[in-house]
């Protein structure tokens, strides 16, 4: 019988400036016997847009026997070369939305399908997908951003309704949203027009102090860094 590796954590998009970050606090740390990650640019390389390479990496961790307690999907889009978020409906572009879906919600949600049967049954767990504010719709006061406002709602949707059935599949496992804050990396870096926000090292500090503090009825929720409650 082969071995089993149950104490595992895994970060997708550790190449970014939050999931960097997350990277290096778990390396450092001695909570997880094995920190696997992935990035479209360093690490395990992988495009969380392209569903037969996200199958192919949980199966190689299938053959390993490798077993997750904890996982982060730390991938976001808000611009590019090409795109910034649309200030008004006129602005709206069929591909900059198709981008912020395959990044924001689609890819999350085929991690969450290859994923969550390689989690450990027997101990608290948690998989945890980085959200953000504006994707609430209560609160959405300023419009805009219609892409990535609509991505957002839909990851948190989609963590919602599959903590639903992995509450029954696999009780042990905790699912949710996290909004990180304002954070200084390339992603919101010509949106900062303060200096109240956090560095990179100090928001992988506070999402891992959230998500170690969540509960069974946290599972399914939208929350930010200190564990506070967004509305949908």
């Amino acid at each position: 019988m082969k071995p089993v590796y149950s104490n595992a954590a895994i970060v997708f998009g550790s190449g970014g400036g939050i999931g960097k970050a997350i990277k290096q606090e778990l390396l450092s740390g001695s909570v997880y016997k094995n920190v696997i990650c992935y990035s479209k640019s360093n690490d395990i390389q992988l495009d969380i847009t392209d569903e037969n390479a996200i199958l192919k990496a949980a199966y190689e961790l299938k053959k390993k026997n490798i077993k997750i307690s904890l996982l982060i999907n730390a991938v976001g889009y808000l611009h590019d070369k090409t795109f910034m978020p649309e200030k008004k409906i006129s602005e709206i572009s069929n591909e900059y939305l198709l981008n912020c879906f395959k990044l924001n919600s689609i890819g999350h949600a085929l991690i969450i399908k290859y994923f969550t049967p390689l989690f450990n049954q027997e101990t608290k767990s948690f998989l945890v997908c980085l959200s953000a504010r504006v994707g609430s719709i209560t609160d959405n006061y300023l419009g805009g951003w219609f892409g990535y406002r609509a991505s957002k709602a839909a990851l948190n949707q989609i963590v919602k309704s599959a903590s639903i059935e992995i509450n029954r599949n696999i009780p042990n496992l905790i699912l949710a949203s996290i909004h990180p804050g304002t954070v200084y990396t390339k992603l919101s870096k010509p949106f900062i027009k303060e200096s109240k926000c956090f560095s990179t090292n100090e928001s992988a500090k506070k999402i891992l102090k959230t998500i170690f503090n969540l509960e069974k009825a946290d599972s399914g929720k939208l929350l930010d860094y200190h564990g506070k409650v967004i509305p949908f």
